[in-house]
């Protein structure tokens, strides 16, 4: 990419969104990064202009809010801005039973996860065609692979994701767009993450990337042209095998998983 390229990393102040943010600027990217008010992008902002030699800029916006896409495009229209690398990553998590879980949270993740990344795609096409190749990343999740009890609507939605993005890919690659969908594992996104996965097996611990690792490996295969990106050996061989695996064996499976992390979480309230 060249030196005026901007990658605009949505999610910018989590742990996958600063890892990507870092990637890039290590890269040269310059950068846009794109995340809540609350999140405070300017302060990573201002860490990056201070450390990086590439130019920065941020924008502090609610993405699920309708007016959200345009006022992204105005930002880079009105500073002259050449977008080579979109890297949808907001999103929302889910860990409770579908009871337990509000109906106003779930229909947030809905639109976090699924609408923002169709929305901000759309408007932003017009700008990646500008550029004789350029780059999308929808992140997507290794979960979306699967039916997950406690991630009802997460994995549902990361699905969702995976889908859409390939279906995209075919339609973009024309215009020199290529679209990856990155499906990541378990990852040390923060302690409790971190806790969580360690009361797991040791097969589940096996599975956690760090973040840096998972920014890494996309970006890389995505200027590879590479469609579907699994981060992490054990990762793609669970992917490879539990496709061979039938359903009611992958059920029982899940179903176990999920036990023994009740009696985990119940002991530990005990």
């Amino acid at each position: 990419m060249g030196n005026n390229t901007y990658a605009i990393i949505t999610g910018a102040c989590g742990g996958l969104g600063t890892s990507f943010a870092l990637e890039c600027a290590e890269r040269g990217y310059n950068l846009l990064l794109v995340d809540l008010p609350a999140a405070n992008p300017e302060k990573l902002e201002q860490f990056l202009q201070e450390n990086y030699p590439v130019q920065v800029k941020s924008l502090g916006i609610d993405l699920t809010t309708p007016e959200a896409p345009a006022q992204v495009v105005k930002k880079i229209i009105d500073e002259g801005l050449q977008v080579g690398l979109l890297v949808n990553n907001a999103g929302l998590s889910q860990n409770e039973f579908f009871e337990n879980t509000s109906s106003d949270y779930m229909r947030k993740m809905i639109e976090v996860n699924c609408i923002s990344y169709v929305s901000l795609t759309s408007a932003l096409l017009p700008e990646l065609k500008k550029q004789k190749k350029s780059h999308i990343i929808n992140v997507s999740s290794l979960g979306g692979f699967y039916t997950l009890p406690r991630k009802t609507c997460y994995s549902a939605s990361k699905g969702f994701v995976r889908q859409y993005s390939l279906a995209l890919n075919m339609e973009v690659n024309r215009h020199g767009i290529h679209v990856s969908v990155l499906c990541p594992g378990p990852m040390t996104t923060n302690i409790n993450n971190y806790i969580l996965h360690r009361q797991l097996n040791w097969f589940s611990q096996k599975m956690m990337v760090h973040p840096r690792q998972v920014a890494k490996l996309a970006i890389d295969q995505a200027l590879k042209r590479k469609e579907i990106i699994i981060p992490g050996r054990i990762n793609r061989v669970l992917h490879r095998v539990s496709s061979a695996i039938p359903s009611g064996i992958s059920k029982m499976l899940i179903m176990n998983s999920m036990k023994q992390l009740e009696k985990k979480e119940q002991t530990a309230t005990a």
